[in-house]
């Protein structure tokens, strides 16, 4: 493939919806501009852009691929991305380095929740967008209805700039309304268009000449005094008003029958806008002059070990050459550069300012860092990813796994940055946290599959405490006597509650001596490990006083063992004594829903034993709703959330406190906790 200046490249992300037909898009497109000379189908996996074993076991894309192809002397970089929640994270990737975001529509099922998604992140992120309506061939496919479903949600910028021949199993080909032609072969020269749509066809044209003319004033002048406007000039004002963001082109095709796919392309030609219009988005710093690239995406390889996909916003990078990571300060040496076109590799000299490629084996480079000319400092934002809300506890399942699995936890987080994991104290659990269910077991199967480690998924458990619900005193007394020096430690220990949040103080309140000061913190190390094991769970005990006030030693037999046992014997005959109760974290969550949802969600909410703070509206008729929730109620929300809102709610949460467990649940819990512990010894 040879290097296209930035003026001549597109880089373009192709979102929506779940099965709504974006990988099968991008094979069309590699099969009719001869990227490929044969026809990939997802249902057979032998797709271009779904080459991992887990998106052809699923047929469903997973990872983020990329798929560029040659039309009219310029380079279309096509960004495959996956379009269930689970797996947004590759959407958040693709979108950080693309000028144009090409939404695909399932002409049957309309407006889903990742079309929305996907608007919503080409919002965020500043993105031009075109939307092609697929599966036009399908029985109850309907342009009309679906075109005018999304102007009712995103307005009249929404203009048609194909529409079909013909409907479900009759659909021939395509109208080019700016054109005024007909393509019924994708391969043969335009045709006229068909008598009998002259009325269908005039209609539409109105409504994209409309709206276009509504970006200029003298457009606008000749079509309120019905003058004819020139393509050219109407061409011009839409390639301007998509680049600016005020209109949306939408095509129509069948990717599955190769149907309106050159329009597409010729589409993303004339309107998409190029890679010399990209703004990069700059944490430090300024461009002027050297490289600067972005690595958004990294692929663990346990043969060909860490891939890195590079944008290039200035400056050509060359292989064999060295930069320097801004992001960690840390010098690169850059190998051998190559194009993927999913998993097939093409070696280049040279990553051209603009365009899209991959190297391997970078040393300290991961997923959002900048790599620059050392002389050229700047440091180019990184993609911001949303946060894990789906956790699951994972165990080994060999001593040989367990020996693995730390090092390839490490390299699927690296690979996946909306992956998290971290080891929990208070269960002694390694937690695997993600976006969803799916999303955690394909991680998890990923890991066998890639570094040979097997692992075995549970439901975390919750991370309780326990305190002490008043004041007590009590003795702590050990004494031993054996054949030699015996063991000998009595002390006096008063235990108080603290505020919660208090956890632990220690207060030496001894006077004249009757416990020597280096036995003392014997007394607290005592104290200390077992409110580490709690008196009801096995769960820390916090939030609470403990003062040494009193005691007996032995000139001969006393030791810090001795009084740190008294300690403990002394801490759980006060805890006792004082009564223990059990504490649970709860959780402050944020709640993002469509309004119509917002009284189930609320409902639900009311059955987690939540504490509603308020409901607010928000733009796009969404509803924030916040709440306290128990910790244990969420260990499966991202499920349940989804579930209630047909996929369209998001929420995410924080820890806020720790406050009792009522009391018709506390026994039951402790009761569920002792058995587990039991059948665990």
């Amino acid at each position: 493939m040879k290097s296209y200046s930035s003026q001549a490249i597109r880089n373009v992300g192709l979102f929506g919806h779940g099965s709504s037909g974006k990988t099968s898009l991008a094979e069309a497109v590699l099969y009719h501009t001869g990227a490929i000379n044969r026809l990939g189908k997802v249902d057979e996996g032998s797709t271009t852009t779904d080459h991992d074993p887990d998106e052809i076991h699923r047929k469903m894309t997973i990872s983020l691929a990329l798929a560029p192809a040659e039309w009219q002397d310029h380079k279309i970089n096509l960004l495959d991305t996956p379009g269930y929640a689970d797996f947004f994270g590759e959407v958040v990737q693709a979108m950080r380095v693309v000028e144009c975001a090409l939404i695909v529509v399932d002409a049957g099922g309309g407006l889903q929740v990742g079309t929305m998604s996907a608007w919503a992140q080409a919002e965020i992120d500043g993105v031009a967008r075109i939307i092609f309506i697929n599966k036009l061939e399908r029985e109850n496919a309907d342009y009309g209805q679906v075109l005018e479903q999304l102007r009712g949600r995103w307005g009249t910028g929404l203009v048609p700039l194909t529409v079909p021949i013909g409907a479900e199993a009759a659909f021939s080909g395509v109208v080019d309304l700016l054109k005024e032609q007909a393509i019924l072969d994708e391969k043969a020269a335009p045709s006229p268009i068909p008598p009998e749509m002259a009325d269908e066809v005039a209609r539409w044209r109105e409504m994209l000449i409309e709206s276009v003319a509504e970006l200029d004033d003298e457009l606008l002048a000749k079509y309120l005094d019905g003058e004819t406007i020139p393509s050219e000039q109407l061409a011009a004002t839409l390639r301007q008003g998509v680049r600016d963001r005020k209109l949306v082109p939408v095509l129509a095709g069948s990717a599955l029958h190769g149907k309106g796919i050159a329009s597409l392309l010729n589409a993303l030609v004339e309107l998409a806008p190029p890679a010399s219009e990209a703004t990069a988005r700059i944490a430090e710093g300024s461009l002027n002059g050297g490289v600067a690239a972005l690595v958004f995406k990294t692929i663990s390889d346990p043969f060909l070990g860490r891939q890195s996909f590079l944008r290039a916003y200035a400056g050509d990078i060359r292989s064999d050459s060295h930069l320097w990571n801004a992001t960690h300060h840390k010098e690169e040496r850059v190998g051998q550069l190559f194009y993927l076109r999913g998993k097939h590799q093409e070696p280049t000299a040279v990553i051209a300012e603009g365009d899209i490629g991959a190297v391997a084996k970078l040393g300290e480079t991961s997923t959002g860092d900048t790599l620059i000319t050392r002389e050229h400092p700047v440091v180019l934002e990184r993609p911001h990813f949303p946060d894990p809300l789906f956790s699951v506890a994972i165990e080994p399942k060999t001593k040989g796994d367990l020996e693995k699995m730390g090092p390839a936890l490490t390299r699927m987080v690296e690979e996946d940055p909306t992956l998290s994991v971290h080891h929990e104290q208070a269960t002694n659990e390694t937690i695997l946290s993600g976006l969803g269910e799916s999303h955690v077991e394909i991680a998890c199967d990923r890991m066998h599959r890639k570094f040979g480690v097997q692992v075995t998924l549970a439901t975390p458990r919750v991370a309780y405490r326990e305190t002490i619900r008043g004041s007590a005193k009590a003795e702590g007394r050990y004494v031993r006597q054996t054949g030699g020096h015996g063991q000998y430690g009595v002390c006096w220990v008063q235990l108080e509650p603290l505020p919660r949040g208090g956890g632990f103080e220690f207060r030496d309140k001894i006077v004249g001596g009757v416990v020597s000061q280096n036995f003392r913190p014997a007394v607290e190390k005592g104290i200390r490990e077992s409110m580490e094991e709690g008196i009801l769970t096995g769960y820390p005990m916090v939030d609470f006083r403990a003062t040494l006030y009193d005691g007996k030693e032995h000139p001969v037999d006393s030791s810090e063992m001795a009084f740190k046992i008294a300690g403990s014997l002394a801490f759980k005959k006060a805890a006792t004594d004082a009564g223990v109760e059990l504490l649970e974290p709860i959780a402050e969550v944020e709640i993002l829903v469509p309004e119509e949802f917002t009284g189930e969600v609320v409902g639900d909410l009311n059955t987690k034993r939540a504490h509603l703070h308020g409901m607010n509206p928000e733009d796009g008729g969404l509803t924030n709703i916040s709440a306290n929730v128990p910790q244990a109620e969420l260990l499966r929300y991202a499920t349940d959330l989804r579930a209630l809102t047909q996929g369209r709610g998001t929420y995410k949460q924080k820890f806020s406190h720790y406050q009792e467990v009522p009391a018709h649940l506390a026994q039951q819990i402790a009761d569920k906790l002792k058995a587990e512990r039991e059948a665990a010894k």
